[in-house]
């Protein structure tokens, strides 16, 4: 931290009220005013950031006169601080950003980024993605790249055995839907393999004992990787179908993506099997007298296997009843699937009747 922070400076840490109740805020506050710099804690992020909750932490970053700002926390916290850190210097209106894909012309204001999760690799992405016009809507520049993503193992060890299941899912969907992508190369291939070994072998550790740390230093260097590989190459049928269903019903990103990878990976098996026998590989499946079909299936079946293990749940049914969802949602959620950017870079190309089939599953309706 003594790298970025300078005497005097005014820091501003974008956190939630959790990570401020377990004493994580004060920890990063404490480091910073032992380097004689003034802090002030905004703390009002949501699992799922809206524009006005954008709108808000810039308010408090003007007020302040904040020079930098340090991102705590999983996705959220750090994608609305990219934002914040690009609007404060550059101006406009967050639409111009996301949804007219203005690009910032003034460097941001520099941001740091600490996260307390292993899985949304957001600390090593130039994508945000914020909740506007009942849509989970991502979009990236430049601007928004952290100056330095601080990956502390022991920031991670407080996350509960079911966070650290589904985050570590997160990343595990983020990995394989980049390599099995349409936009994948050399580069980005390296990268999400690496990541899919390394949360094969850790993931698992780090659930069953989150004091590991070495197996949280693992995932979490698995989850940037996974991050840096996305970022690169896109996603596909899973972060399509989760966007719908994560903006209607308030859904952890995490968790989503989990229950919806397994179906999201039937789906694109056929059509690039010889990628997902690799990936099989990578899960450590000895695929050997295996066909690429054989092998792809392997690869589904030991995802599922370790998501049970972690007793991740099979379905969102719990979130369907809450929100008072209707079944005549569900043909408009597959809709909007196949009409989101990400679906281009998957592998096949879905209609909205073969969507409605993977929702109802992952809706448990």
């Amino acid at each position: 931290m003594s790298r970025f922070v300078k005497e005097k400076q005014k820091v501003m840490i974008v956190t939630d009220a959790s990570l401020v109740k377990l004493g994580a805020a004060e920890k990063v506050s404490s480091v910073i005013k032992d380097l004689n710099a003034e802090v002030t804690v905004f703390d009002a992020i949501p699992q799922n950031p809206h524009a006005p909750d954008v709108y808000h932490c810039l308010d408090q970053v003007k007020e302040s006169g904040a020079h930098l700002l340090v991102a705590l926390g999983g996705g959220s916290p750090m994608d609305v601080a990219k934002v914040v850190a690009m609007m404060a210097t550059d101006g406009g209106k967050l639409e111009d950003y996301q949804w007219n894909f203005r690009q910032a012309t003034v460097a941001p204001l520099p941001y740091i980024a600490i996260p307390t999760t292993a899985g949304t690799g957001s600390e090593a992405t130039k994508t945000a993605v914020i909740v506007d016009r009942d849509t989970k809507k991502g979009f990236g520049g430049d601007a928004l790249f952290a100056k330095a993503a601080l990956l502390d193992p022991e920031m991670t060890v407080s996350l509960p055995a079911h966070l650290t299941a589904t985050t570590g899912a997160d990343a595990l969907t983020h990995a394989i839907e980049a390599y099995v992508g349409r936009g994948h190369h050399p580069w980005t291939d390296a990268m999400a393999l690496e990541a899919i070994t390394l949360l094969a072998e850790y993931l698992p550790l780090a659930y069953a004992d989150g004091h590991d740390l070495l197996a949280r230093e693992k995932v979490a260097l698995a989850a940037a990787m996974a991050g840096l590989a996305m970022d690169q190459s896109g996603l596909g049928i899973v972060h399509s179908v989760s966007g719908p269903i994560a903006s209607h019903y308030d859904v952890p990103h995490g968790l989503s993506n989990a229950v919806l990878l397994v179906e999201g990976m039937k789906y694109n098996l056929q059509t690039v099997p010889a990628r997902f026998a690799r990936v099989a590989r990578a899960m450590g499946v000895d695929t050997t007298s295996m066909s690429d079909h054989e092998a792809a299936e392997a690869a589904v079946d030991a995802v599922d296997r370790m998501f049970q293990n972690m007793k991740v749940p099979g379905d969102l049914s719990d979130y369907f009843e809450q929100y008072g969802a209707k079944e005549e949602d569900i043909p408009k959620f597959a809709e909007e699937a196949c009409a989101m950017f990400l679906m281009r870079n998957n592998p096949r190309t879905p209609v909205p009747e073969e969507m409605e089939v993977i929702i109802r599953k992952a809706l448990g309706c």
